[in-house]
């Protein structure tokens, strides 16, 4: 452990040296054909550390520290981190050919590890220089056999990240880098190859096994074996055309010293069959042909979830992103909420644009699928003739143009999450024959295939057509039809719940100014009235357009309909008689914004009511609502109930 006395006497060296506290950057940089110098005669170290830094750095990925590899001298060699770290560190020049010993950027770490020969953590203001005070380093002397010091390896940091461990982890690698340069110098070539196979192969994250060049296991991992279900001697020593059949292509290819990349494979013979990904690489044997081959596997539902996120296949939306607090949506959104969890299918039905996929969507993410994929699939926007090998996927060689190896469907590709029928009242009959078999079973089939593929998929469906009246008309089968509508889920129309139209507004003036890097306009008097009194056929969706088309006219609105004049005097013409005010009942000019409008109503509720929750209830917003509306505006709640 570093004394306050000995960083008290290394800070004095530091002056003494020169060293100033707003120092940026190294006094001592080397680049060029003399950095590749130094680099070239530590070839040996760089090699052996570059392979146990990428699997240490594999383990801290993404905790914002950074591995540097220096020589005796200080000198790095190699650098290795989170990007944004390695960003901040090259902001400062501390790159390979930067010195970090004392006499280039004052007392650090690393320049301590060299100076003091032994492992060193500094944190902040223990770092002599200000602009290495935003780090915490812990750093270890790399030794040879004969004692002497050959290098540091250092783990750098954000301050906020010290923990002594670091520095634990820091000693163990450096015992594990001095452990290897013994094993490289002490070895044959060949052996040393094998010796880094047995090593890669033990601390890979993915499930590896090799196999001799007869083809019969000859070592196995910890994640082949949890993969696959099985303990390691159960597989060493059997065959590989035993666990991988019908695939002699395969071999050939290995045998030909060819290497194999994702390729789709069926395993048998263990407890945990089913269909992987393989990468297989020959080893091999130079004039002696391939003395063996490494295989991995990946299991395919984590790939088609690792897809899906990457091609758009997942769920977004929250319960917290369906804006309004009307009565109608609040029962739709508890009454989703309450059935989230469950496994069973949910039929959503709603017009155009009130927002069934947002409400899918945060059905998945509410439920213990969130972590699996969300595929959506649009039954109106495929081809009659494709529906099938979009839904079950094909096998290599179904039909003309099929993709070599196959192709997975849907229902694999949401397997274990959700999937999203949209617009399910568009299938084609022979479609709801095969998607009722594939419910009730639990399995599907691709196009072209023999084998039943064992499926988890929670269906939730949805449709803007009224599926009984399809079902009368013979267009929608009637057993689908009860097995889509275990769990009915009605969208209310915008024009049901119109005072959720001001919130609306407000969130699309928001998000649509930003989005087209605008000033929010705003709206007149008469905007606001015929957003309260028109009807929405389009729903919330015509009003997102809507406001965006506003927005991007700043504030002048523009109708898209035949007769505009009839428009206006439809929905902007004053109420009928009957609600009208008296006549010597003097009318006010409405030149409020809407959230003026919302805070006089929230005033005068509250001023009015017996109580707050009197008060919510008359303005058809919950009780938390109402107190969160208050403290916005500035309203004082006067401690009513």
């Amino acid at each position: 452990m570093t004394t306050r006395r000995h960083l008290e006497q290394a800070h004095q060296r530091d002056r003494r040296e020169g060293i100033e506290h707003d120092m940026l950057f190294p006094r001592l940089v080397i680049a060029g054909p003399e950095l590749e110098r130094v680099q070239a005669e530590h070839s040996t170290l760089i090699e052996v550390s570059h392979r146990l830094m990428q699997r240490l750095h594999a383990l801290v990925r993404g905790s914002g520290f950074m591995f540097m590899l220096t020589d005796q001298q200080g000198c790095i060699l190699h650098m290795m981190g989170d990007t944004e770290q390695m960003k901040d560190a090259h902001a400062l020049n501390i790159v390979p050919g930067a010195y970090l010993s004392e006499r280039s950027v004052g007392t650090n770490a690393t320049g301590l590890a060299i100076s003091d020969n032994r492992p060193v953590q500094l944190t902040a203001e223990e770092h002599f220089i200000n602009a290495f005070r935003r780090w915490t380093c812990s750093a270890a002397p790399i030794h040879a056999d004969t004692g002497q010091v050959l290098g540091t390896l250092s783990l750098m940091g954000r301050r906020r990240l010290v923990h002594q461990h670091t520095l634990g982890m820091v000693v163990a690698a450096v015992h594990s880098i001095e452990q290897e340069l013994r094993n490289h110098a002490a070895t044959s070539a060949l052996k040393a190859a094998l010796d880094d196979l047995d090593a890669v192969i033990e601390s890979a994250p993915m499930a590896m096994l090799t196999a001799n060049s007869q083809g019969y296991v000859a070592r196995v991992n910890s994640p082949m074996c949890s993969l696959l279900g099985i303990r390691p001697q159960e597989l060493m020593g059997r065959p590989l055309d035993g666990l991988i059949k019908g695939r002699a292509d395969l071999w050939d290819a290995l045998r030909a010293n060819q290497k194999v990349a994702d390729e789709e494979v069926e395993v048998r013979g263990v407890p945990q069959r089913g269909r992987f990904l393989l990468t297989a690489s020959p080893i091999s044997g130079g004039t002696e042909g391939t003395k063996g081959m490494v295989f991995t596997l990946r299991n395919i539902n984590r790939v088609y979830r690792i897809v899906n996120r990457y091609t758009g296949m997942c769920a977004y939306h929250t319960f917290s992103d369906i804006i309004g607090d009307s009565a109608p949506l609040r029962r739709a959104v508890e009454f989703a909420q309450q059935v989230a969890a469950s496994p069973s299918t949910v039929l959503i039905t709603g017009e155009s644009g009130t927002g069934k996929e947002v409400f899918a969507q945060a059905m998945h993410n509410a439920s213990n699928r969130h972590e699996a994929s969300f595929v959506a699939v649009n039954c109106g926007a495929i081809p009659e003739a494709l529906f099938e090998s979009e839904l079950f996927g094909y096998e290599d060689g179904a039909f003309t143009g099929a993709r070599k190896g196959g192709r997975p469907g849907r229902f694999e590709l949401a397997n274990g999450g959700t999937l999203f029928l949209d617009e399910v009242g568009e299938l084609p009959l022979d479609m709801q024959v095969k998607l009722l078999r594939a419910l009730q079973e639990g399995h599907i089939t691709r196009v072209g295939g023999e084998r039943p593929i064992p499926i988890d998929v929670r269906i939730i469906a949805a449709t803007n057509r009224d599926l009984k009246q399809r079902v009368e008309e013979g267009a929608f089968r009637q057993d689908l039809y009860f097995r889509l509508s275990v769990i009915p889920l009605r969208i209310p129309p915008l024009r049901e719940r119109k005072e959720d139209i001001p919130m609306l507004v407000s969130y699309f003036l928001r998000s649509k100014a930003q989005k087209l890097r605008k000033d929010i306009p705003p709206l007149h008097a008469d905007t606001h009235q015929l957003l309260l009194r028109y009807e929405w056929p389009g729903n919330v969706r015509e009003l997102e357009n809507f406001i965006e088309k506003t927005v991007n006219l700043d504030g002048r609105i523009l109708l898209d309909v035949k007769d505009e004049a009839e428009f206006r005097q439809k929905y902007l013409s004053p109420p009928p008689a009957s609600t009208a005010p008296a006549p010597d009942t003097p009318c006010p000019q409405p030149l409020l914004t809407l959230a003026e409008m919302e805070r006089c109503a929230i005033d005068r509720a509250v001023g009015t009511c017996p109580s707050m929750s009197a008060a919510a209830k008359a303005l058809g917003i919950s009780r938390n609502t109402l107190y969160l509306k208050c403290r916005a505006y500035g309203i004082a709640p006067k401690n009513k109930r």
